[in-house]
């Protein structure tokens, strides 16, 4: 019995890479950036939710709530104010602004992305997008849509790097 202990322990230090030091040691951070090179059409689903913020979430009781906006308020039935949060930066340091918003906004609109629930989740035509100051934008709408919080939780927000090196779409792939 106890050579068969032995001999599974010896089996488990061999699988999980038994070296010097390398039990209860923190090995270095990851480092590198993110490429996705599988183009399956369901990755976004899958890497975009874990990688990218949004302006509003989805609390686990399907609520909506700030994420990347502190606050909101419909000053009438078509315009839209979104307070940014402060103090974001992304991964390589650039400072979240409604300069970031603007270029996600417009991105997504020129896109017109066809996700895979169906293109209503996308901006009427015609929306457009104000910047008031650096920490607040306006979205302005053709018409009333009562989806629009809902369409900004899965607006995902991306900064420069990402657009100038990736983007969205079979353009970039």
């Amino acid at each position: 019995m106890k050579a068969l202990a032995a001999g599974s322990i010896v089996l488990i230090l061999i699988t999980c890479g038994w070296r010097e030091g390398s039990f209860g040691q923190e090995g270095s951070p990851p480092q590198g950036e993110l490429r996705i090179v599988d183009k399956d059409p369901n990755n976004w689903a899958w890497l975009t939710w874990n990688v990218f913020e949004h302006l509003v979430e989805v609390d686990k009781t399907g609520g909506l709530v700030p994420g990347l906006a502190t606050g909101w308020q419909w000053l009438d039935e078509q315009t839209l104010e979104v307070t940014l949060r402060q103090g974001v930066r992304f991964h390589n340091g650039e400072v979240f602004d409604a300069a970031i918003v603007q270029l996600n906004w417009e991105e997504n609109t020129r896109s017109r992305q066809p996700h895979l629930p169906g293109t209503y989740l996308n901006f009427k035509p015609g929306s457009r997008l104000e910047i008031i100051d650096p920490q607040t934008v306006r979205f302005i709408f053709p018409e009333s849509d009562g989806a629009v919080l809902a369409k900004l939780s899965i607006m995902h927000i991306g900064n420069r790097q990402f657009y100038q090196e990736l983007g969205w779409g079979e353009r970039s792939w």
